[in-house]
Formats: structure tokens, sequence, C-alpha cells
């Protein structure tokens, strides 16, 4: 199934561009033949870290971007840094995924995973409006409070730095209505992320790597030598290649294309609010995201616009229909805001690259060709996490199986993969009926 629409190279409508404080550069077109001892394509945060720390470990390193560097998920994404696993996932579940060994080392990994992003940011400078002032994970409905509940007391136990709140705790620190407890971290927080995108593509550059835009690969060959990639009529010979295009990857790539499911997500930001209304609704600057499956997550940006989003219901006035519904649960966690307060300035939509087991994962597509993907929602946490990790496998400082996460050689096609990716293009009506009835 083809991508409903190309990559924007403009951000068309993507509020991040309004908070931008990275010098956005252009990149060359790939053209004729470049020789590297990796090649890495996708130049969001996975490719971009897998091929920083590759560089940083001595290797020449080419990086192939299909459209401009972080216009893909990395730079239309909420901006969430959250040191939890997707949803109610536990690690429990989580082990028994990936076994004993991986599932300890990726909790260790997700926990601690939101320190190291925010330490990346600043060792290379990156002016990305970094907020490390905790993320929360608040119940809605009773079925929740159970999930809830059983994550934290799961972190609790691995002795991670968690706290729980009541419903006055919850309502005070977000200034949202109707949780009934919750837990945070004061491990998360917010970036903007596209101006991340943007300086870890300047960090790359200054660590010797070779960056390409409007260079859509097209094929590979594996050689006696290595890897071929191809674009169009130029291409890359290189030792190793990792493919880092999750949701975005072409059809000439099924492996990874049907590993995942490219869920088309939206996103809506408010005008700024004002100074009163800021002192009361995260006022601490607290981000959050619930369990609801129809878009319970809420932050603001430097300005202090209030960020909301959702699944796209690819029906109709897809647009009109997720204004709708962002005002409508703005409204009910923050009865305080007006219709004035909720006027929408921006609205901008992305993929996120959505396994069945919501883990990511590694597949060997050949003999020292890789790809890397399936983040989940997580992608400011594990994206870079893991793409740190898979750099410095490439230049042989650890071992693959030291990647927590489940390898797969070839395939790990998701069964029934085009009923699914085309469902999850028009089952948001579906998810809102299940908030409404509790049963999230």
């Amino acid at each position: 199934m083809s991508m409903a629409s190309p990559i924007d190279p403009t951000m068309q409508g993507v509020v991040w561009t309004k908070t931008l404080q990275e010098t956005v550069r252009d990149y060359p077109r790939l053209s004729g033949e470049e020789v590297a001892d990796l090649v890495v394509i996708g130049g969001g945060y996975s490719g971009l870290n897998t091929a920083i720390h590759a560089a940083k470990n001595g290797l020449r390193v080419v990086v192939l971007e299909a459209g401009r560097v972080g216009n893909g998920a990395a730079g239309r994404n909420g901006g969430y840094n959250v040191p939890q696993f997707p949803g109610g996932i536990t690690p429990s579940v989580v082990e028994a995924t990936v076994g004993r060994r991986k599932g300890l080392a990726l909790a260790d990994l997700v926990l601690h995973g939101a320190d190291a992003v925010f330490r990346q940011i600043d060792a290379f400078q990156i002016k990305c409006s970094a907020v490390q002032n905790g993320w929360m994970q608040p119940a809605h409905s009773d079925a929740s409070m159970q999930r809830v509940r059983k994550v934290h007391d799961e972190w609790k136990a691995l002795g991670a730095k968690v706290e729980w709140h009541s419903p006055a705790d919850v309502a005070d620190l977000l200034g949202a209505q109707g949780y009934l407890g919750g837990w945070s971290n004061a491990q998360g927080g917010t970036v903007n992320p596209y101006s991340l995108s943007v300086g870890l593509a300047r960090a790359a550059e200054q660590s010797g790597v070779r960056i390409f835009e409007n260079s859509a690969v097209d094929g590979f060959e594996e050689t006696a030598q290595g890897v071929i990639v191809r674009c169009g009529s130029s291409h890359v010979s290189a030792r190793s290649a990792v493919f880092a295009t999750n949701a975005y990857t072409g059809d000439f790539l099924p492996a990874v294309q049907k590993s995942v499911i490219p869920v088309y997500l939206y996103h809506v930001a408010t005008k700024p609010l004002s100074e009163a209304l800021r002192q009361k609704i995260l006022k601490t600057q607290l981000c959050f995201t619930d369990l609801r499956k129809s878009g319970g997550f809420g932050r603001l940006d430097s300005d202090g616009r209030l960020i909301s989003g959702g699944a796209v219901f690819d029906f109709g006035n897809k647009v009109a229909y997720g204004e709708e519904h962002a005002r409508g649960r703005m409204k009910m966690l923050f009865p305080q805001l007006t219709d004035d307060d909720i006027q929408l300035e921006s609205y901008w939509e992305g993929y996120c690259a959505v396994t069945d087991s919501y883990l990511p994962h590694i597949l060997r597509l050949g003999r020292n060709v890789f790809s890397i993907g399936g983040f989940s929602t997580r992608g400011v946490n594990l994206a870079q996490n893991l793409g740190r990790l898979m750099g410095e496998v490439m230049a042989g400082k650890r071992e693959l199986d030291d990647v927590p996460v489940n390898v797969y050689d070839h395939r790990n096609d998701i069964a029934l993969w085009s009923i699914k990716a085309r469902a999850a293009r028009y089952v948001f009506p579906y998810y809102r009926l299940k908030d409404r009835l509790g049963m999230t």
C-alpha cells in the first residue's frame, strides 16, 4: 500500500516551524557515486543518531534522506520525551516479548533514555526548547486506573523514581479535570522535535557525516565488498547499510514496509494561552499522555500554545473532523478554556510506525544490511537511544545481540498487513466510542 501523500518539504502547518531555533540548511542531492563505510537511509532520529555514533567511532558515513531532514515523523511528532513504553505496556510484558535479559536492558534504556536525550542535546548545544519538567500518565477511567497503577508499581519495583498522585494532585499539576489518579517520572519532558532534528543533522555533519537530501532510495544490492544503495542513476557504495525509514518506507522494500503499520496521526496547536491561563494549565510545563485510544495528551510549546491531536479519520473533511475532536477534548480536560482560548493556529499530519507488540525491532535484510524501526509513539526517546546503539554496532563497538530488541532475519511481516494498514486510516470513530464507554 502506498502512502497517501509524500513528505511535505515545506512543513506546511507544522507548529514547530514557528519556534524553530536551529538554522535549517540545504543539503545536496546525491549525484554520481559516493563511497562510505556505512550508508544510512533516513534523516530522522534513528538514522541521524546511527550516523553520528558510527562516525564518532571512526566510520565514514553517508545519510540519504528522501525529502528534507526532519520532515518525516521526527519533525512532526508531539515532542514528548517519555521514560515509559507505549501506552500501558509494563516491563513484565516487555520481558515476555524479548526475553529476560533484553527485557531488563530495554527497560533500563527506556527509563534512563530520556535523560540521555537531554544530555546529548546539551552536549551538541542543540537549541530545541528542551524542558525536563517531568511526564505524567493519568488514569481517565476505572479500566485505565488498573493498568496505570500496574505500570507505576512495576517501575517502582525496578527502582525507578516514580511518584503516585491522587486525583486532587493530578488536577493541580495538570489543571485538567476528570482524572482518577496517575503517576509521573521527573526524567520526562518536551522538545521542539523539528528543531531537534535540524540540530542533530548539524551535529552529524560536524562529526564528518555526509548528508544528502531529496535522494530517495529505490533499491539496493549486496556485493562481495558490501552493498550498493541506489537513488535513480546515482548510488552509494558502502560496507554496510542501515534503513531507518520506519513508516515512510517505499514500496521497493516490502520487508521493512510490512513490518510496521503506518498510523496516520494529526496534531493541532492553539494560539498562545494567556499568562493567567498558563498559571492554571500545565503550570510547571509538565506534559502528559493518558491511555485513551482517541488521543489524551497535552503539553505547551515554548510560546504557550496547547498541543493536542489524535488519529486521522481519512474520510470526508478530515481536517474539520480532527479539529472538532481536538477542541472537544481540550474543553473536556480544561473546562476553564473558552472557545476564544481554543482558536487553533496549526493543524498538521504525519505517520507513526507501530508494531504488533508496540516495541521496536531490527531486521537483518542481508549480510551487512539492516533496518531499525517501530518506535510506536516513543521515538524521541527510543529512536535516538537505539540509533546510538546501532551506530556502535556498525562501528564494531558492540554486538548486535547487545541491542535490547528482537532481531529478525529478512522478514517479520505483520499478519494481515494490508487490511490493518488501511483500517488504521478509518478506525478513529471506533476509538472515540471505546473511550466514551470506558473501555480503555
